[in-house]
């Protein structure tokens, strides 16, 4: 993805405009020597590529098995895709995530929050995720027209898909991210295990010196942004699950759709300010390919 950061084959940010202390990057290695999980980090595909009826993408036409009620809004208009995962894509990656089916994410129509409920954000009243246990190949784009739904990188309404993208995926090594509120304690770790240093946890934050890249390095090193499924999600502002105990069974980061901008420099994806948009789930309901109960969040600058 041509998004806000640049990243490695490994999905980690680049930090060459950097010049960090040798302290500093000691310590951020020893942060994703201990923080290293497998992640599945999504791609746009080039333009020239346009995704089928059941590809993966971003936007587009979605597919939808016609036996089905298409999804609707608290107002009962039909809701837009924003993004489709087809497992297939995935089925050679060991991870808990479906070997077959498809994945979807709709969101309602002309919204200025994106279908997001900031006081039931597990309500899916005007965002909805939808599993199809299997795909049928019988199915035509003619047929799915023929429903009239609204797809988002046509319409004039709010929208943070503004063009159709295929997708391809690849595994990696994500790393926890700065802003997720178990950081403080393993930061507290890692400067003890790189050092022999016991800092106070409060006062994290302070321990690299003033008017050095070594934050911005760390920050960049193990940021969580960018498109992905599983592995860290990443925060423009907080992990809404932080204070919330009924929301913290929601462990699993199912998809993660960042800001992005192409090539050409205009945009593919924007939530609101250069924003990003995280959709939790539990893992033993993922296990079980339950897809009804899912935290749906996004923030900005």
């Amino acid at each position: 993805m041509e998004a806000r950061l640049e990243l490695d084959i490994g999905g980690n940010v680049m930090s060459d405009e950097y010049e960090p202390s040798e302290k500093a990057v000691k310590i951020v290695e020893k942060i994703k020597e201990m923080t290293g999980t497998s992640a599945i980090f999504i791609d746009r595909k080039p333009d020239t590529v346009l995704p089928s009826l059941t590809d993966s993408k971003f936007g587009g036409l979605p597919y939808w098995d016609l036996q089905k009620e298409f999804p609707t809004d608290s107002k009962g208009r039909k809701m837009m895709l924003l993004a489709q995962i087809n497992f297939s894509d995935l089925s050679a990656f060991d991870t808990i995530l479906p070997k077959e089916g498809m994945l979807q994410f709709f969101i309602t129509v002309d919204d200025d929050v994106f279908g997001m409920d900031f006081d039931e954000p597990t309500s899916q009243k005007n965002f909805r995720v939808v599993f199809h246990d299997t795909v049928n190949p019988d199915v035509t784009e003619a047929q799915v027209q023929a429903l009239e739904l609204v797809r988002a990188e046509e319409t004039d309404d709010y929208t943070p898909i503004f063009r159709q993208a295929a997708l391809s995926f690849r595994v990696g090594t994500d790393y926890m991210d700065t802003s997720l509120a178990e950081f403080p304690a393993v930061f507290v770790q890692a400067v003890k295990a790189v050092t022999g240093e016991e800092i106070d946890e409060e006062n994290w934050y302070q321990y690299f010196e003033e008017g050095t890249d070594d934050d911005d390095y760390m920050a960049e090193e193990l940021s969580g942004l960018g498109h992905k499924m599983l592995g860290y999600p990443g925060f423009i502002q907080f992990d809404p699950r932080e204070d919330d105990e009924e929301l913290q069974c929601y462990d699993t980061l199912l998809l993660q759709i960042d800001s992005d901008m192409g090539e050409d420099g205009e945009d593919y994806v924007l939530w609101g300010d250069c924003g990003v948009a995280n959709l939790f789930i539990n893992k033993e309901a993922l296990i079980k390919r339950d897809f009804s109960q899912i935290l749906y969040n996004w923030d900005c600058s």
